[in-house]
């Protein structure tokens, strides 16, 4: 945040605040209120000056720091891929059948996965937010966030399970 590109950094943290307020990914949740046992993790962001210009500020869980069985179970680590193979067959069934194909971009895919029943996961403060949040509070994370084990999966169970 020291460089001279500062306000535009800023302005892409404020961005993916609001988009993470706006998808209703934490509550705030006072600490003296936890379990005894919880653990709590903390984030990083990400930076990057895309290609075009803009500048993208995206907010990781430091999900190395989950512990299994407590923040995650592991049926919930691996979602669906595709192979080579699959892909190939695709195109080319593309190109007999004249078919038109479309890129899409989820922005805050992984925003948008729900927990399985029972999982809580509580997250520190961002220092960016302390200005926004006091200091007594916690997030508790209602929706997945970049950077947790668990969040491919959730995305995919919320997008493409029927």
């Amino acid at each position: 945040m020291n460089t001279q590109d500062r306000n535009k950094w800023i302005k892409a943290v404020e961005e993916e605040h609001e988009r993470m307020i706006k998808n209703k990914v934490w509550k705030p949740v006072d600490r003296s209120t936890l379990p005894e046992e919880a653990k709590i993790i903390d984030s990083t962001w990400v930076m990057k000056k895309k290609s075009n210009g803009t500048y993208r500020a995206r907010m990781n869980a430091r999900g190395f720091k989950q512990v299994e069985g407590q923040h995650f179970d592991v049926t919930s680590l691996a979602a669906p891929v595709t192979n080579d193979a699959s892909l190939r067959i695709m195109f080319t069934l593309m190109l007999m059948a004249g078919w038109t194909a479309y890129i899409v971009d989820v922005k805050g895919a992984f925003l948008h996965g729900d927990f399985e029943d029972g999982e809580k996961i509580y997250m520190e403060v961002p220092k960016v937010f302390k200005k926004i949040y006091a200091t007594i509070i916690v997030l508790l994370l209602l929706q997945t966030l970049y950077g947790l084990k668990q969040a491919a999966m959730a995305f995919w169970r919320n997008y493409y399970v029927p």
